[in-house]
């Protein structure tokens, strides 16, 4: 605290009171602002001096009432699915309205509609009314403005959230001032503390025969009822049903695969154990100012109330980051690009001693030894690690920490575009200037195929915990169709040589399907279509001939296969499956008859699984599928390569192979399966 009162001290006094120097102090100001009290995990600290608890224990914010989840069918999209809208809100900044409370060292942090608590050098002094202003002309405040031309190139709607009715024109002026899209804009007039959206906002699903759109809202933060209330406002103003719950969670610390299955961090945990709930008050007066006592919670009850609201077919806690600016959440190196896999931020091995790195690296291979809806390993692939401005290294995780917190994967889907973050200025192309930023966006479109990528430079969220994913909450679609695929992508081995792709996929939509197909090609050849034919349970199934494609040279390994799904329901809506197969996003595999091309894709997704649990305690599992019986040489190599077990393997069918790790020192192994040209590696860490 010291430090940031003898900073702001000398700026003042090296700038005196010009203009220029009021606008420079101003800046520095609002930027320390944002990244301690507006960061998106507000140190609780800044708390305790404005209220005490309220010793009797209240169910919900005084803004809130209670709706229990709905008794029939529901479930939660992934984020790469159709959305409806994107919900976002330019950055404000709030001052006292009592002229004792103003200048640049005083600001005004709103508590509840009308009333701030104001800081002075970041110590609190008091409660005033407070009056707010948008901010249209810092880097930091236009970002937002970026964002809703993004949301609405990406053809949903921008839900902007705005102080008052005014302000509505001043967005729309804006826009039009900076040249950017306007004309699809729908605003919400609702109060506001900062602008984490995602952590505040609801988490959308879709319920009951109709698939109607509704909103499962978590308590938030404490010291940020107004942001909590977010969802309470999109209800009365927009519609969307509202349904709540008493566990705390923050929506950056969520990811679904969209049938069935979430993940989150402990961090959870940690968030569900205090008893500081969220400001109420009576609406009058705001001497009744209290903050609620909630009841603590067990980590057994947070993961049964995870798994009967939002994830029914397995929900998965993995360990949180510990150097990521605060939150713990997965949002800042994870997201899936469709139900089958994980897009990760990999750190690169100039890392390796931080924690964080191992603690990633343990989460990744835990992620992909669960299983799908499909009863397949989910897939992974991995996109870069940001740098700093000059395309260097982080000096430690502690600088990484509390300066930086970059991270590719903050970003957003909006149908078939991503909101990108980057880290230089964006040139007239759309891309970063940097040439170490450039590139790993590059390889960013590799990882996300077909999506335009809408760069967005976020250098002013340094050290704030969080990007654009931390600031955007999507609003699925209606009447959405919906489209599991059990894809295949990159080296099938000999599996389709002699055989027909088999292409299966669950669909359904409240208007009914009218027509389903897959569309394919050969290495860039004529596009061909063929029927999925509806079978039980909305299972539709149809062939690629690829049989015939590699009758004539089954050894030939430069023959791609791409194809995509198409689905038109009988209201004429048509969705593809990926979303961006008109620009390019198809799947694509190649066959072929050399084993050892095609070990890695048989081994690693069809039929040798991952370890679980990985880190292990007392047993680790892995699923294999032997087909019609093969002999396997197994062993088992320490971190120095030495053979501390050595077995065979000699059975069929699908089998659970099982180690006894209770019985192994804790380190880091791999486990080596071999038969003759085969070499299939596993990882496995025991605790």
């Amino acid at each position: 605290m010291k430090k940031i009162i003898l900073m702001l001290a000398a700026v003042s006094m090296v700038f005196g009171t010009a203009a220029q120097s009021n606008q420079v102090s101003r800046e520095q100001m609002l930027r320390e602002w944002r990244q301690t009290v507006q960061k998106r995990h507000r140190p609780e600290s800044l708390l305790k001096d404005i209220v005490p608890l309220q010793q009797t224990v209240a169910t919900k914010s005084a803004a809130k009432y209670h709706r229990g989840m709905p008794a029939d069918n529901f479930w939660f999209p992934g984020e790469w699915e159709e959305v409806q809208a994107v919900v976002v809100t330019p950055y404000y900044i709030y001052q006292s309205t009592n002229s004792n409370y103003q200048g640049y060292n005083y600001m005004a942090d709103p508590i509840v509609p009308g009333w701030a608590a104001i800081y002075q050098n970041y110590q609190y002094k008091t409660m005033t009314p407070y009056t707010s202003e948008m901010d249209t002309t810092s880097a930091f405040g236009q970002t937002a403005f970026y964002l809703m031309d993004a949301i609405q190139m990406g053809g949903a709607q921008a839900w902007v959230r705005v102080e008052n009715n005014a302000d509505t024109a001043a967005v729309l002026q804006h826009l039009t001032t900076m040249g950017l899209r306007h004309n699809n804009i729908r605003f919400l007039v609702a109060p506001g503390n900062a602008f984490w959206f995602r952590d505040c906002g609801p988490i959308c699903f879709y319920y009951g025969e109709g698939d109607t759109v509704g909103m499962l809202d978590f308590e938030y933060y404490p010291g940020r009822a107004l942001d909590d209330s977010l969802p309470v406002y999109i209800e009365r103003q927009f519609g969307l049903p509202n349904f709540t719950t008493q566990i705390e969670w923050e929506g950056g610390n969520c990811l679904v695969d969209g049938a069935g299955m979430v993940f989150s961090s402990d961090e959870i945990y940690n968030t569900n154990a205090d008893i500081e709930g969220q400001y109420i008050w009576d609406g009058v007066n705001i001497n009744t100012l209290t903050q609620i006592r909630k009841n603590p919670l067990t980590p057994a009850q947070v993961k049964d109330s995870l798994r009967h609201l939002i994830g029914p077919r397995a929900t998965h806690i993995l360990t949180a980051f510990q150097y990521d600016g605060g939150t713990g959440h997965v949002d800042l190196y994870a997201d899936m690009i469709d139900e089958n896999q994980f897009v990760f931020s990999k750190m690169p091995d100039n890392y390796r001693n931080w924690v964080d790195y191992k603690t990633g690296k343990r989460n990744m291979d835990s992620l992909c030894s669960y299983y799908s809806v499909f009863d397949w390993n989910y897939r992974a692939s991995y996109i870069p690690f940001p740098k700093t401005d000059n395309g260097g290294n982080f000096i430690s995780q502690d600088q990484y920490n509390n300066r930086y917190t970059r991270t590719y994967s903050n970003h957003t889907f909006v149908n078939n575009l991503i909101i990108q973050p980057c880290f230089s200025t964006v040139g007239s192309d759309g891309m970063p200037t940097a040439a170490w930023d450039r590139a790993n966006i590059e390889e960013i479109q590799k990882a996300y195929p077909g999506y335009t990528i809408y760069c967005v430079d976020v250098r002013e969220f340094d050290g704030s915990g969080g990007a654009i994913h931390c600031i955007t909450k999507q609003i699925p679609a209606e009447h959405p169709i919906r489209i599991l695929h059990r894809s295949r992508v990159g080296n099938t081995g000999p599996t389709f040589v002699n055989r027909d792709f088999d292409v299966m996929a669950y669909i359904t939509n409240v208007d009914g399907i009218a027509s389903a197909k897959v569309v394919y090609r050969l290495s860039g050849g004529e596009w061909q279509e063929a029927p999925l034919t509806a079978g039980e349970n909305n299972r539709y199934l149809g062939f690629i001939p690829t049989s015939q494609f590699f009758a004539a040279n089954p050894t030939d390994t430069t023959q791609v296969v791409e194809y995509y799904i198409t689905v038109t329901s009988n209201a004429g809506k048509t969705i593809t499956k990926p979303m961006t197969a008109a620009q390019g996003g198809y799947f694509s595999f190649y066959p072929s008859n050399d084993v050892t091309m095609g070990v890695q894709k048989i081994s690693g997704e069809e039929r040798f699984g991952q370890f679980y649990p990985n880190p292990a305690a007392e047993i680790a599992n892995l699923r294999i599928d032997l087909a019609d019986g093969e002999r396997y040489a197994v062993s088992i190599l320490d971190a120095a390569g030495r053979t501390i077990h050595a077995s065979i393997l000699d059975t069929a069918g699908q089998i659970v192979y099982t180690i006894n790790t209770g019985r192994m020192a804790s380190g880091i192994y791999t486990v080596l399966f071999q038969n003759g040209s085969e070499r299939i590696a596993r990882r496995l860490v025991v605790k």
